[in-house]
């Protein structure tokens, strides 16, 4: 069988299967059987025959064998052959022939795309197609006809993003996922509160939060006596300056508000409590989108999270490090009424919980997992069977752990270090208190490995991040960008790749630079194109992987199909169904009996 590796020798292979032959068994199989019941009938007349009651046989009182026969019998047999020659290669990621003597998309790029794959959101979608680039390559890439200049931008989210949102054609329902392939490794050498961490293929970098005033945060458990109880507590901001936390906590968070003036914010399961109103835990996305953009967000509603709504949640969950939440993402139903689908929007929804995680690391300076900020998707729950799009349910949502407690945010007013008590005991204490940390978190080092590679951002009197325009530019093979209070790098060597997708069957055509991506030269083009992959695709004709091997698989009963699969088996099997009947004894039988007993068997 090492010799089959064309669908021809395939095929001849399911011609000369005898089918005939397991035909052939079932019906002597079917014939056996006959004979048994037949058997078996001849051994019932001997013993009614030799049983006697009152010295007369069974038979000649009038007991008589009973016979059966098949008046039906169904045969079928399903043979198939599935063929997969050396490695194992997926068609799904067009491992090309034509890529071979690409330099651009190696073997090792075609593994990290298939990797890519199985944790992308875009698999659930019934049509795929997929765009791959350098960070550094700009090209035209069109969809459709529909053409944008990818890459354009300066920076490097910015760079991704726009493509991105340019290629996205929500009329066409078609849909765009980008995934970095990023295998560089990245130490943090720094020395300083700086983070840095690797987040979907960037190299994020965020400076330590800065307040300009002395700022506390009062952790209060969940117990709230009446006004005047003599047992309330006493909440000391300074010398003289105190407040009591009673009845509840939003009459705590006033008298709090009263004695210490500035900037004073509640912090509960409920919400965000500010003195202009409640901000809830909900934070809103744009249709098919991940990212966090707090314009959209409070575009949406107005008493969702705003970013300094996140700022306080994420410097609290640094605090108090016993603080845990849950974030939970959702979807609209916008898309088709399937299985797919759904799996699809639960995928998108996990996704956004991460997104949202993501900035509150960023912004505390730490890295949140699940034993702190744990991760849930509830997909299109909220759209109750409904496909249209809403922007109202497309969110996020934040919850506390049963019987979490209470906060306040203090920044500026009466409060200060050496006043505010009690400090770090007790169920009711201030588990942080600083003067302005300005001085301290001003132009501290950046520095680290990434790839091997040593970089210095910021040293001393050396400041690569002071030569960004319109906080973008270059550094060294470093694309830089400032997004809200994050720098995201970016190597212009990484490869993008871009998941083009729809919720329908539909074909995607793509041109490079005007020219249509079946025309392209294979071994020079810097922009990898697959085919598209839906159930209206098909193959047109064996795939080979990159070493010359070839992978195949037929089916084959009334039509001969491809399909994936990576062993070679002959398999088969085959079925009978038959319908039995009672049938009277043979007419010679019948008449051997009669002249046995002397009796008509056929009498009224």
């Amino acid at each position: 069988m090492a010799d089959v590796n064309t669908f021809d020798q395939g095929s001849k292979i399911l011609q000369n299967v005898d089918v005939s032959s397991m035909v052939t068994a079932l019906a002597l199989g079917i014939a056996e059987a006959q004979e048994r019941l037949d058997t078996n009938s001849v051994s019932q007349l001997i013993r009614l025959s030799e049983s006697k009651v009152a010295g007369k046989s069974l038979l000649e009182l009038g007991f008589q064998p009973a016979f059966y026969a098949f008046d039906f019998a169904d045969i079928s047999a399903k043979i198939s052959l599935k063929m997969a020659v050396k490695e194992e290669v997926e068609v799904d990621f067009s491992l090309s022939v034509d890529y071979k003597n690409n330099q651009t998309f190696d073997q090792d790029f075609f593994d990290e795309l298939k990797e890519s794959k199985k944790n992308s959101v875009s698999k659930y979608s019934k049509t795929q197609k997929d765009i791959a680039l350098k960070a550094s390559t700009s090209e035209d890439i069109s969809i459709n006809e529909k053409t944008t200049k990818v890459h354009e931008e300066e920076g490097s989210y910015s760079k991704i993003e726009k493509s991105k949102e340019q290629m996205r054609d929500a009329a066409q329902n078609i849909r765009v996922e980008s995934v970095i392939e990023d295998k560089r490794v990245l130490d943090q050498n720094s020395l300083t509160d700086v983070y840095i961490a690797k987040e979907g293929g960037y190299v994020v970098v965020t400076e330590p939060y800065i307040h300009t005033d002395t700022e506390g945060l009062l952790k209060l458990d969940q117990t709230y006596l009446p006004a005047a109880d003599p047992s309330n507590p006493v909440i000391t901001l300074k010398t003289a300056k105190t407040f009591e936390k009673e009845v509840d906590f939003a009459t705590t968070l006033a008298n709090a508000r009263t004695e210490n003036g500035g900037t004073v914010v509640g912090i509960s399961s409920t919400g965000i409590h500010r003195a202009s109103g409640t901000k809830v835990y909900e934070f809103f996305f744009d249709w098919d989108k991940s990212v966090i953009d707090y314009s959209y967000s409070t575009g949406v509603k107005s008493d969702s999270l705003n970013e300094a709504d996140v700022t306080a949640l994420a410097m609290t969950l640094k605090r108090d490090p016993a603080l845990v939440i849950t974030v939970t993402g959702y979807t609209d139903g916008s898309g088709s009424a399937s299985q797919k689908n759904a799996a699809y929007n639960e995928a998108l929804g996990k996704k956004r919980a991460e997104s949202f995680r993501n900035k509150l690391s960023k912004i505390a300076g730490v890295t949140f997992t699940d034993a702190r900020v744990k991760i849930a998707t509830e997909g299109e729950s909220l759209a109750n069977g409904s496909t249209s799009k809403d922007a109202t349910i497309r969110k996020v949502t934040v919850t506390f752990a049963s019987g979490a407690p209470d906060y306040i945010l203090f920044n500026g007013g009466e409060i200060t270090k050496t006043g505010a008590a009690p400090k770090n005991s007790g169920p009711n204490h201030f588990v942080y208190v600083e003067p302005t940390n300005v001085t301290a978190n001003t132009g501290l080092d950046i520095t680290f490995m990434y790839g091997g590679e040593t970089y210095l951002l910021r040293q001393g009197a050396t400041d690569n991040l002071s030569s960004l325009v319109n906080s973008k530019g270059k550094y060294e093979e470093l694309f830089i960008e400032k997004v809200d209070e994050s720098y995201y790098l970016l190597h212009e060597e990484t490869k993008v790749n871009y998941f083009v997708h729809s919720s329908e069957n539909k074909e995607l055509n793509v041109k490079v630079n005007n020219e249509s991506s079946e025309e392209m030269n294979k071994e020079s083009t810097e922009v990898y194109v697959g085919e598209t992959q839906n159930e209206l695709s098909k193959l047109k004709k064996s795939q080979q992987d990159f070493k010359g091997d070839r992978s195949l698989a037929i089916s084959g009963s009334l039509d001969v199909r491809y399909a994936r699969q990576f062993n070679m088996s002959v398999e088969g099997n085959a079925s009978v169904s038959a319908r039995m009947i009672s049938v009277p004894p043979p007419t010679a039988l019948e008449n051997y009996i009669q002249s046995l007993t002397n009796t008509n068997t056929n009498s009224n």
